[in-house]
């Protein structure tokens, strides 16, 4: 009986560990190709299943994503994106992709607190460059930015 009632006690210890959320944000630089400049920036990293990534950042007030996704998304450098949370969408009319000659390849794109709070509900399902290029996120995936969108949201919401 003793020895049920301390597997019980590891069991809710250990699942409350795992499924805590951390929120705590990171100083991060954020650099920015096309004017050339680094920015001190509050982060919070969601990492990828397929070994990508998506950062939230907070710079004197601004918020970005840098979406690194581990896909190839054509040839071009610059064209329209759409990120897709679910049956919402989210459009740049030109986002230019960084590095696109790389695995590391990444967008940044501007947003405002409203659209962090659209990915802590519905988060990201997928995302298009150009209209033909699709890299689409898997559920745990967008299960895991719903969780860091929230905990960005919380922090930075005014």
């Amino acid at each position: 009986m003793i020895k049920r009632v301390y597997i019980l006690f590891f069991l809710t210890a250990l699942s409350s560990e795992l499924f805590s959320q951390n929120c705590d944000q990171i100083t991060d630089t954020l650099y920015f190709p096309s004017k050339q400049i680094s920015e001190l920036a509050k982060a919070l990293n969601c990492p990828l299943k397929n070994g990508g990534n998506i950062q939230f950042f907070n710079y004197n007030g601004k918020f970005t994503l840098k979406l690194t996704l581990n896909e190839k998304l054509g040839f071009l450098d610059v064209g329209p994106l759409q990120i897709k949370s679910g049956t919402k969408s989210f459009f740049v009319k030109s986002a230019t992709l960084y590095n696109h000659k790389q695995a590391n390849a990444y967008f940044l794109v501007d947003v405002l607190i409203n659209y962090i709070a659209t990915l802590k509900d519905d988060g990201i399902t997928s995302v298009v460059f150009n209209e033909k290029f699709e890299a689409k996120l898997t559920s745990e995936d967008t299960k895991n930015i719903r969780r860091v969108a929230k905990c960005f949201y919380e922090s930075n919401k005014k």
